[in-house]
């Protein structure tokens, strides 16, 4: 056997961290794929981030603020149409929070979910549906 025959059939007895397969070793196994639809989520971030002051405090709060629907292009559509109504109702839901409301995790999660219902509600004012599942914050400074 050559040299390089030997390589070869050294190289196809190891698996990829360099020790011997085996014949006994588990084999990876494809997954199929669900029956169920999958859906493209959409992301829109407000191009300017929203600053006010937090409920009895002297220190401020300013926030990128990102959505995610899986509807189809209509509902970003209907968000830019009606971003200066959107964001006075974000500053207004922001207004109601104070420094200890938005500190952590869950804090953080009831202000998205704060803020996604009144995105919605103003939506469904507007346009007939809302269509926003999620709020993201990709700036969050508090001062």
């Amino acid at each position: 056997m050559s040299p390089a025959d030997e390589v070869l059939r050294l190289i196809e007895e190891t698996g990829p961290d360099g020790t011997y397969a085996r014949e006994e070793e588990p084999q990876r196994v494809p997954r199929e794929l669900p029956d169920a639809p999958l859906f493209v989520t959409q992301y829109y971030e407000f191009p300017d981030p929203l600053t006010t002051n937090l409920k009895g405090s002297t220190r401020f709060l300013q926030l990128g603020i990102g959505l995610a629907t899986q509807y189809d292009q209509a509902v970003l559509g209907n968000v830019q149409t009606h971003e200066m109504a959107l964001r006075s109702d974000m500053l207004a839901v922001l207004s109601t929070f104070t420094e200890e409301d938005v500190e952590g995790t869950e804090g953080r999660e009831a202000l998205s979910v704060a803020l996604r219902d009144a995105i919605n509600h103003r939506l469904e004012q507007l346009e007939g549906f809302g269509g926003i599942e999620s709020v993201f914050f990709p700036v969050f400074v508090m001062q």
